[in-house]
């Protein structure tokens, strides 16, 4: 049940890398009408991923078959958020790759191999994993609607020229969204069940 188990997930997770690879190399052909040989290495390693990831899944799927699912609907809610956030790292790894001269070390590449580490924690069950979520999703919380409040006020500026109005909105929106899964995932932990699942005790 476990291996089934972590080769759902994993699945999910290349198909989702895949997704996230690729979107900015869509975006790229479709505002400029066509693609460099860059951006056409990058839509087929995404493809790639996307195809060889839905594999997986449907062989888990398979194998599953029948049988009962052993992580609570909060743990798999949180799971689902840490999924999101590995694509939007590929994402930003990808536009940097594309549209900012091969820059590719970003904040989110940092902390995609602590988050891919933390993920299988997760799906493992293993007691660190639920600390190190926990206190991960309050302060990314924090962090994000801190931001969304200064994004109005601050000097923010892009290749030198300021960021304008729409370019702001933008980022509030992704904030918030960011803001809010975090958010849930906090609270998702602290359910009885996640807690369980993980081995804490209730009060933990």
């Amino acid at each position: 049940m476990l291996s089934r188990r972590l080769l759902l997930v994993s699945g999910i997770l290349v198909a989702a890398l895949g997704v996230g690879g690729t979107f900015p190399a869509i975006v790229g052909w479709l505002g400029r009408g066509g693609m460099e040989r860059q951006g056409y290495a990058v839509l087929a390693t995404g493809l790639a991923l996307i195809v060889c990831g839905a594999g997986m899944i449907w062989s888990a799927i398979r194998r599953l078959r029948g049988a009962t699912v052993s992580i609570p609907a909060p743990v798999r809610a949180v799971i689902a958020a840490n999924v999101c956030f590995l694509a939007f790292c590929a994402l930003e790894t990808s536009d940097g790759l594309l549209f900012r001269d091969g820059r590719i070390l970003y904040w989110t590449s940092v902390l995609f191999l602590p988050a891919l580490a933390v993920l299988y924690g997760q799906v493992l069950g293993q007691p660190w994993s639920w600390w190190v979520a926990r206190v991960l999703a309050a302060l990314a919380t924090l962090w994000f609607v801190g931001f969304i409040a200064v994004i109005p006020f601050a000097d923010l500026r892009s290749d030198g020229a300021s960021v304008p109005w729409y370019g702001r909105l933008y980022m509030a929106g992704i904030s918030l969204a960011f803001a809010s899964i975090s958010a849930y995932a906090f609270h998702s932990l602290g359910r009885t069940v996640s807690r369980s699942y993980f081995g804490l005790p209730r009060s933990a």
